[in-house]
């Protein structure tokens, strides 16, 4: 029996995905576990896999179709096969692909709507005809639609225009034949229909206001924007800053440098520093779960990065147990592939704590959001030459130059009270301005 190969949902907010290209051509023999095409999600590219030994018998999307999630993708199995066949099967079986089965319309109730004889010869799932009837659709607006349920179906995401899209067209005298769609087969968004808005007023007022551009707020940028949003709604956020000087740990990390092959980078030495701060102080590295505080025994540290499809965060998992050369090494992957979108999931979720750091852009100061669920996340600024009191052996003050560099932690005041966030913080600070002590 063949298998339907299809879009895999690989996270909690992935509702559709991009087929960026096929890797093997309908008539090719596969192995289990062989690459059949590379996806493109919101904040990753990944290879999907041949689930059994066969052959590749037929492609359903084409490459650079943006697709939903658990959409049919394509059909492996025994030579001779009919792959059509078990296309139609999964579909009357209610199988995990998003297209409805088109049904005929003979007998079909429309809710609110009188029958138009045009409507009759549409191929439309039972949920298009539901939405049509709804919201008082004009069937003859859905008879240009390219169908992309099974074989050319018309399903509900196909309507021309959401019921949130129309309602903003209404709203900002938008025509809706002039706006270009981004959904799936050309669907108007309501994200579309606010961008078509802003062209509109580009001119405001008394004066000009000219829009340089308006992009839909979506994919990764609202995936961010949500949790964030969401994490300083929820999380009563408190913040600790502190400066430190990094005399010895720029010494310190130049010798590590001159006398190993591997390279240590600043964020190598930061994330072995922060899981030895963890691991002091364990309240820090905790989460509210399901009304519970949490405190994990693994030390997962995040690093912000600003890849291609936006920021995220990959994650080094059990610090604890790893050497800073094993460190050095997993993060120089991570940050690379993340950069370039080709994180799984599992590498950039399952953090317990984070690191932000700004420094190389030559930030002196910032405050950074928590990344939920966890409770802390640390921003770390620019190394800037300042003018310090120093004392010296003899127990004297004096003024000197050094390198000092800004950290700012902010914690979830549910979970973190200041005296535990401060005595983190303290210990932190310690930590690099004797970094050997990182290592012992």
């Amino acid at each position: 029996m063949a298998d339907i190969i299809i879009m895999p949902k690989l996270g909690f907010n992935m509702d559709e995905g991009k087929l960026l290209k096929w890797c093997v051509a309908p008539g090719d023999s596969v192995k289990k576990g062989d690459a059949l095409f590379e996806i493109e999600t919101d904040k990753t590219v990944m290879s999907v896999e041949a689930t059994r030994d066969g052959v590749l018998l037929k492609t359903v999307i084409a490459e650079g179709d943006l697709v939903p999630v658990f959409t049919p993708m394509a059909v492996v199995g025994d030579p001779g096969e009919d792959a059509d066949a078990e296309l139609a099967k999964a579909g009357a079986a209610g199988a995990a692909a998003p297209a409805e089965k088109p049904v005929e319309s003979a007998g079909t109730v429309i809710p609110n709507a009188a029958k138009d004889t045009s409507l009759e010869k549409l191929q439309l799932t039972p949920k298009a005809r539901k939405l049509i009837g709804e919201e008082d659709i004009d069937p003859a607006s859905v008879a240009e639609i390219q169908g992309t349920g099974f074989r050319g179906g018309i399903t509900a995401k196909d309507i021309k225009a959401s019921p949130l899209a129309r309602k903003a067209a209404a709203r900002d005298g938008i025509d809706l034949a002039g706006v270009s769609g981004s959904g799936i087969g050309g669907k108007v968004m309501k994200d579309d229909v606010d961008a078509a808005a802003n062209k509109q007023a580009a001119r405001v007022g008394s004066g000009e206001k000219l829009v340089l551009s308006a992009a839909p707020y979506k994919g990764v940028r609202k995936i961010i924007g949500d949790r964030l949003s969401l994490s300083k709604r929820t999380a009563p956020h408190l913040y600790f800053t502190d400066s430190i000087d990094m005399t010895e740990f720029n010494a310190f990390r130049k010798k590590l440098n001159e006398s190993g092959d591997a390279k240590v980078a600043v964020s190598d030495l930061m994330v072995m520093a922060a899981c030895r701060a963890l691991q002091k102080y364990p309240g820090v590295n905790a989460s509210l779960v399901d009304d519970q505080i949490v405190t994990y025994e693994s030390v997962n540290v995040g690093m912000a990065v600003a890849g291609n499809n936006g920021l995220i965060v990959p994650v080094v998992k059990n610090v604890q147990q790893k050497s800073l050369s094993a460190v050095a090494k997993e993060t120089r992957d991570l940050v690379e592939r993340a950069k370039e979108g080709r994180l799984t999931p599992e590498e950039y979720n399952g953090g317990t704590f984070t690191i932000s750091n700004l420094g190389m852009f030559g930030i002196e100061n910032f405050t950074a959001i928590i990344n939920p669920p966890e409770s802390a996340i640390i921003a770390v600024s620019s190394v800037r030459k300042k003018p310090v009191v120093v004392t010296d052996e003899h127990g004297e003050d004096a003024i000197a130059i050094r390198p000092m560099m800004n950290i700012q932690l902010t914690v979830d005041h549910r979970l973190i009270d200041g005296l535990l966030a401060a005595q983190f913080v303290a210990y932190f600070k310690a930590l690099l301005e004797s970094p050997l002590k990182i290592l012992v």
